[in-house]
């Protein structure tokens, strides 16, 4: 690296030669930033400096030259970077510091971040003309870096003996480091530049095994010339604490076939589960520097997913003695809290797409820390339930229709439509803990409001829509999702009976929402007067109806259904077949029993105690809605849904739900 003597530091040369002033050379400091040779005479300081040094030594090696020796480390240095500039500084006898000379590369060195272990550093010789090596002076901090003098007097001690130099060693081939008496091996800090970061850097869980995916950096190049050549890379794991260098830990892997494992990845086998691993992927070059970079590090326990199901028998109309548990269901008990802890829903405050707080599944109105929460005014947010992601799949061969569900979020035997939008995956997926209400143009979820009403399935749409990106109204996959959830929990297929009721028999009209904020989770009782609730969504049904989106019957009752983009005319959504010949409507027997088509009625021949006790409807030319109303006694149910209004009906016993996706 050649020094660019500056301006002002040729003004202070100049003042050197004619004897005016003294030179002290007072400081090093290095830049990442990219100079052209051009730009580096008017130079006065230097652009994103990273680490600066004060000078160690300097001596004259001829009446017009010296030599300044400083040095670097990386101990409280956080992020990696290169180093492209380096720069001096020095103060004349005005005592005003300018910068002195430049230097600057193409061949920048990486200076890595610290990792707890291992030391890198940087050593500077710079030579520079001054015209008058007398007039000059330095100015030295001891504590801040070794001196030649300091380092002079260990040259008696050697790091290839058995005790080392400072706690390091080079020992039968070995670097060590003392660490609590005991000589441990760590990583040799080399130079040059480590290739960058991997991307594409995740795990996939499963029973006892992680499954690591990565892809592997390019070669760096500058100026169209490489400067670090990808050679491999580590994959070291940990349990508890993250890795600091490759010996940090158990090395799974050392892959030199680049992008080996971006397709499959890698699987680690024998681990324990629910244990945490620390994972971190060490990219290294063919002059061996290595990538100790945090942007290579992950974190994740091996865990045993749990799939659930229920088989139900459609030639048996009983609707009880129908239901039997499958695969990690057998054994549980209907209606038990141990579903709640599968399922993992919970309620919040929800505001702007976030969650505000959790509240208490025993009182809506408190935060989970006992303080109350503001669930009436909305300036707080919306009361909303939070359904974490787990896959469905429902299939019927015969008469046995098989509900399932699991908890692993990535399984290729199931679907995850609730927790899709469009195309993009979804963690969670949000409804409205109660009915909705208007509120300035907007749906919310609030307690203690009369649900509205009266409003055709657009126009409570473009309220739900008008909260922000992500809201709409309560979607079809989402209702799915949580009529398979009370499959599972109540293993029957007569809601009111395993549930409630609901407000649903003899009432003249709606009421206001939060009547179920002191009554859990879960709540239904048999008189038909109180709203009931259902894994936290009051009037889960009765009360008003609410429209469910995202799917549409066409003029041949093909049944449409979407993710994302929601309408009156199922434009642009996904056929999935025909639901029925002709237009049906009656107490539901069989329901389509597919994934995609979820519960629509497919057959209607039952009654009020048998199959599915519920009533439901697929008519030509219509838009859904669900649940029940007031006075809708034993028609209601979690099975109740009518395809059968078309998109510009509106009554006063219609709502609807707030969703966010």
């Amino acid at each position: 690296m050649q020094m660019t003597i500056t301006n002002k530091g040729k003004e202070l040369m100049a003042k050197l030669l004619a004897g005016t002033s003294t030179a002290t050379f007072t400081k090093i400091s290095t830049s990442d930033f990219t100079y052209t040779v051009s730009e580096l005479d008017a130079l006065t300081l230097l652009n994103q400096v990273k680490q600066t040094t004060t000078v160690s030594q300097v001596t004259g090696t001829d009446p017009t030259t010296v030599e300044i020796h400083g040095a670097i480390n990386n101990q409280s240095l956080v992020e990696g970077y290169y180093i492209r500039c380096v720069g001096l500084y020095a103060k004349g006898s005005d005592n005003i510091e300018i910068l002195y000379g430049v230097s600057i590369t193409d061949k920048p060195d990486y200076m890595p971040a610290y990792n707890n272990t291992t030391v890198s550093g940087v050593t500077f010789r710079m030579n520079t003309k001054v015209d008058n090596a007398n007039q000059v002076t330095v100015m030295v901090n001891p504590a801040a870096v070794a001196t030649v003098e300091q380092l002079n007097a260990h040259k008696a001690e050697s790091i290839c003996s058995s005790s080392g130099v400072h706690g390091f060693r080079y020992h039968q081939g070995v670097f060590q480091q003392l660490d609590s008496g005991t000589w441990k091996d760590i990583d040799t800090a080399v130079g040059g530049t480590p290739p960058g970061d991997v991307t594409n850097f995740s795990v996939k869980v499963d029973d006892g095994k992680l499954i690591v995916f990565w892809t592997d950096p390019n070669d760096t190049a500058v100026n169209g010339k490489n400067i670090s050549n990808w050679k491999g890379t580590k994959l070291v794991l940990k349990a508890g604490t993250l890795p600091k260098n490759t010996k940090d830990g158990t090395l799974i892997v050392d892959n030199q076939l680049r992008n080996a494992y971006s397709a499959n990845g890698f699987e680690i086998n024998g681990l324990t589960n629910d244990v945490i691993y620390c994972l971190q992927l060490f990219p290294y070059s063919d002059d061996g520097a290595t990538n100790y970079n945090s942007a290579n590090r992950l974190s994740a326990a091996p865990h045993k997913y749990s799939t659930y199901g229920v088989q139900i028998d459609l030639a048996n109309s009983n609707p009880a003695t129908c239901c039997s548990y499958t695969g990690d269901a057998v054994g549980m008990t209907p209606g038990s809290s141990a579903w709640d802890e599968f399922f993992g829903h919970y309620p919040v405050l929800f505001k702007n797409g976030a969650e505000v707080g959790k509240l208490k599944t025993s009182n809506f109105a408190q935060l989970e820390d006992g303080s109350a929460a503001d669930i009436t005014s909305g300036n707080a947010g919306d009361v909303m339930i939070a359904f974490p992601r787990r896959g469905v799949k429902i299939t019927t061969v015969g008469n046995t229709l098989t509900i399932s569900m699991t908890d692993d979020p990535d399984n290729a035997d199931f679907e995850y439509l609730a927790h899709t939008r469009g195309s993009a995956r979804k963690e969670k997926f949000y409804l409205g803990a109660y009915k909705g209400y208007n509120l300035s143009s907007k749906l919310r979820s609030l307690s203690g409001k009369a649900p509205t009403a009266t409003q055709t399935i657009g126009t409570f749409r473009t309220q739900a829509q008008a909260n922000g990106s992500g809201y709409d109204q309560s979607g079809f996959y989402q209702l799915t999702f949580r009529q398979a959830m009370y499959l599972l929990k109540y293993k029957n297929l007569n809601s009111q009976t395993a549930v409630g009721r609901g407000y649903v028999d003899g009432n003249s009209a709606a009421i206001n929402t939060g009547g179920t904020n002191a009554k859990g989770m879960d709540f239904g009782e048999t008189t038909g007067k109180l709203q009931m609730k259902l894994f936290g969504l009051e009037d889960f049904w009765g009360n008003v109806y609410e429209w469910i989106d995202g799917v549409f019957s066409n003029s041949t009752r093909n049944i449409l259904t979407a993710t994302d983009g929601f309408n009156d005319t199922g434009a642009g959504y996904t056929d999935q077949g025909q639901g029925a010949a002709a237009n049906i409507g009656n107490y539901m027997s069989k329901p389509q029993g597919t994934t995609k088509g979820g519960f629509i009625a497919k057959e209607v021949s039952g009654s009020e105690t048998t199959y599915f006790c519920d009533c439901a409807y697929l008519y030509a030319s219509r838009v859904a809605y669900f649940g029940g109303i007031w006075a809708n006694a034993s028609i209601a149910g979690a099975f109740r849904l009518y395809v059968d209004y078309s998109a510009d009906y509106s009554n006063a016993g219609i709502a609807a739900r707030l969703m966010f996706l």
